[in-house]
């Protein structure tokens, strides 16, 4: 009998302690509940009120993509939408012949079969507001009027540097994911959280909530937004001056001469971000990023060649070249690019009047491994590291299977040679800087600080920059000269293939004494550097120091 005493008392401790331990933790969450912030007490509000609501997402719960002082730039602006509400409806026949008059045949179908829908659906997007005051004047249950973000405005610029993400994201959330540009590359960073709705709140039955009526809610958790090194005024300028020179296909790039962060990056044509769809089969492929896709560089190359040459022997600089019109290789001539030929010049006279003959012969005088080798040691044939997902690195030809012509046509920036308008401006900022490289930047306060080298010496780099400023002063660079301010740069002409027009190609800085702008532009198959994309060049560094 003791036995079962003792035995009885055990349970009943472990009894008591089991509800004594259950009764302190309902406690405890209800004193957490009662006494933490709001912002904590939100984990237990939240979830409950999201059950009882019904609305649709009046915007993507995804961060913005802003310029350096944090302007948007893709200038979000707001639309009508028109959306359904099948549990309020009264009468679905009257509600079918009221969107007949503004749905398409396949959104009225779908309409049709949300009779049993517990939820409200949007339906189309971008209401003309006539039609949007006429449906609120007829206040037909369950037909909503609703406010509702169009992420791309009209404004919206730096359209390839962005991206953009699927059109159907604005009815399905889950479509909320990026396509080209930042949009795709920082997919994870940009999307997350709940977006911002429109909707009614119900009771625990589904009836609607006395007094609530039609409400709109905050977005929840919305990611940070992402910060770029672009500047909205200069991408404004450089686009304005592409357009008002007529440029159908080509690029600009801007860069910090100090930082080489991206200030402007431009690519022509552009695109509808709304409706990336009726793009698709344009032969001028406005999605491609020209920025930072490969072209022959023509003779904006040539300071490449140069500076691997002072390096080698700074005694280059000194020498003196005879150009008669053309050099002969065996059994074909290469033109210089002047009829009658420039006669006795300098390198850096050379450099100024693009002398073709001069470099070529220069050219030839060294190995092709060691050639093609300063090419890459200069940045050229891989990429820059820009996060954007189109980037191409470039050609350079195999060394070890060039022959004399093959070497001429590496001198020149023709043959097997391609390079992007970004590589071009990134080299050009070194020569400005006295030949030390920096990566180009695209974000900010993102990542570890860009890298940094010296490619050549500040003589070379100085003989390059001396040649540069001869070329805008006296030069096939006189169009680029900018009043007040002067300028350096090279003009380049490429061949672009059988029957076509060569493209035109302009790069360097300004102002001369303290460098603030490194500016590429490259305009495809439409002229030549000194009459087509000198003039456009001048243009925009005008505007960037006005």
């Amino acid at each position: 009998m003791e036995h079962l005493n003792d035995s009885g008392k055990d349970r009943l401790t472990a009894l008591w302690a089991v509800f004594s331990f259950a009764f302190l933790f309902f406690l405890g969450v209800l004193v957490r509940y009662q006494l933490i912030g709001p912002g904590q007490r939100d984990e237990f509000v939240s979830p409950a009120f999201l059950q009882r609501r019904k609305g649709v997402p009046i915007s993507l719960a995804r961060g913005q993509v802003q310029d350096r002082h944090g302007i948007p730039l893709h200038y979000p602006e707001w639309c009508l939408s028109l959306a359904l509400c099948p549990s309020e409806v009264e009468n679905w026949d009257r509600v079918i012949s009221i969107l007949s008059d503004y749905l398409d045949p396949t959104a009225l179908e779908k309409a049709g079969a949300l009779r049993q829908a517990s939820f409200p659906v949007k339906l189309t997007r971008n209401l003309i507001g006539s039609d949007a005051l006429r449906i609120i004047d007829l206040d037909e249950p369950g037909i909503w009027v609703i406010p509702d973000e169009t992420r791309y405005g009209q404004s919206s610029i730096a359209r390839h540097v962005v991206g953009h993400i699927r059109p159907n994201a604005y009815l399905r959330p889950e479509d909320n994911v990026g396509e080209g540009g930042l949009e795709q590359e920082y997919q994870s960073l940009l999307a997350g959280g709940r977006p911002s709705w429109v909707g009614s709140v119900t009771t625990g039955d589904g009836n609607l909530l006395p007094g609530t009526g039609l409400r709109i809610a905050p977005s929840e958790g919305t990611p940070e937004d992402l910060i770029t090194t672009l500047d909205v005024r200069i991408q404004l300028y450089v686009e304005q001056a592409m357009k008002a020179h007529g440029v159908k296909m080509g690029a600009a790039i801007v860069l910090d001469a100090d930082t080489a962060e991206i200030l402007a990056m431009v690519s022509c044509p552009s695109y509808d971000q709304t409706r990336p769809d009726l793009h698709l089969e344009d032969p001028e492929a406005p999605f491609v990023n020209r920025a930072i896709s490969a072209f022959p560089p023509g003779s904006v190359w040539k300071p490449v060649v140069m500076s691997y040459a002072l390096e080698e022997n700074a005694a280059h600089g000194e020498r003196t070249f005879d150009c008669t019109g053309q050099v002969e290789l065996g059994q074909s001539n290469i033109g210089c690019g002047h009829e009658n030929g420039h006669g006795q010049l300098t390198l850096k006279e050379a450099l100024a009047q693009s002398c073709n003959s001069c470099f070529i012969r220069l050219g030839l005088q060294f190995d092709p491994i060691d050639l093609v080798g300063w090419a890459e040691h200069c940045g050229f044939g891989r990429m820059t590291g820009v996060p954007l997902p189109q980037e191409g690195k470039g050609t350079l030809p195999n060394p070890h299977s060039m022959y004399a012509g093959d070497i001429a046509n590496f001198c020149i920036g023709q043959g097997y040679v391609t390079a992007t308008p970004l590589q071009i401006a990134v080299f050009y900022r070194a020569i400005a800087s006295g030949g030390v490289y920096k990566e180009p930047r695209l974000i900010r306060d993102f990542g570890d600080a860009p890298s940094e080298r010296r490619l050549f010496s500040e003589d070379t780099a100085n003989a390059i920059a001396s040649g540069l400023l001869l070329a805008t002063t006296e030069g096939t660079g006189e169009n680029a000269w900018v009043s007040a301010f002067g300028s350096a740069g090279k003009t380049g002409t490429a061949e672009s293939g059988v029957n076509s027009e060569p493209h035109a190609w302009f790069a360097g800085w300004a102002p001369i004494l303290k460098p603030e702008y490194v500016v590429t532009v490259f305009v495809q198959e439409d002229g030549d550097g000194p009459s087509r994309a000198a003039p456009l060049w001048k243009d925009i560094c005008a505007s960037l120091l006005r």
